[in-house]
């Protein structure tokens, strides 16, 4: 993060799951609506407190929730309400 020393980079391809598709596209439209911008996901993920302890996008859902919440878009119980909405779509009757 910002130049601190890593460790090796695991260039080995995984399969994206789902999630991580919906993460992708989440922030697309967000920016594409102009509620968010690059530079603000960046502060936004650079910001957060576990850094360290988040896969690469885990970090873009952590920092899109901060984001959305600093702004004014949704409140964290809103995320969280709407987000076991999804996981129970996903997972079915």
């Amino acid at each position: 993060m910002g130049g601190s020393p890593g460790g090796s980079i695991d260039k080995g391809q995984h399969e994206v799951e789902d999630w991580e598709r919906l993460a992708d596209a989440i922030n697309g439209a967000l920016g594409a609506k102009g509620l968010q911008s690059t530079d603000e996901l960046r502060r936004a993920i650079e910001s957060l407190e576990n850094y360290r302890d988040l896969s690469y996008y885990e970090r873009w859902v952590a920092a899109t929730e901060k984001l959305l919440v600093e702004k004014g878009v949704l409140s964290s119980d809103e995320i969280d309400e709407r987000t076991a909405e999804i996981e129970r779509r996903w997972d079915g009757p």
